[in-house]
């Protein structure tokens, strides 16, 4: 169970914090739920049950766990794990599964995907971008709350070391 003000990492949204916990002022709707206030989008409050199995949530990594993301990233050209080629049903698998490293899997062979299609003056599919999009927010959101870094410069750092 989590606390009020944890941070966790909910479904495709990313990273939320727990501004709440009770019943939520919807009519209709009655038990415990985790107000969960989205860390980079503030449209407004998810509501989850305290007892859900339908959508995943967890805690966010380590600072320990987003350094060895970071170390994976800057040697992804030695790491051949991070090269292996993922087939396009597996993207959303992925996504859903909430693992980091899996996630910087994924990341890491749009990019090289991106980059073949580029040495031939071809474009990104639109889901292959759609899914780079996900992922970049899903990771970086993650590591920039955990290593308390600007996002943009998550990014940039992150992209330099798997666009190679």
């Amino acid at each position: 169970m989590f606390e009020l003000h944890d941070k966790v990492f909910y479904g495709v949204i990313g990273v939320c914090e727990i501004v709440d916990i009770g019943n939520p002022p919807i009519k209709g709707i009655e038990g415990e739920y985790y107000f969960l206030q989205p860390v980079f989008d503030d449209k407004g409050i998810i509501y989850s049950p305290l007892k859900s199995t339908k959508q995943m949530m967890r805690k966010i990594i380590t600072k320990q766990e987003a350094g060895n993301l970071v170390e994976a990233a800057k040697n992804c050209m030695k790491d051949e794990r991070l090269s292996q080629k993922i087939s396009t049903p597996e993207y959303d698998d992925i996504i859903k599964s909430q693992i980091s490293f899996d996630i910087l899997h994924l990341i890491r062979y749009l990019y090289i995907v991106k980059g073949e299609r580029a040495k031939d003056l071809r474009k990104m599919k639109s889901a292959d971008s759609r899914i780079l999009i996900i992922a970049r927010k899903l990771l970086y959101g993650e590591l920039s709350i955990v290593l308390n870094r600007d996002y943009d410069d998550i990014c940039t750092m992150m992209d330099e070391y798997l666009e190679r």
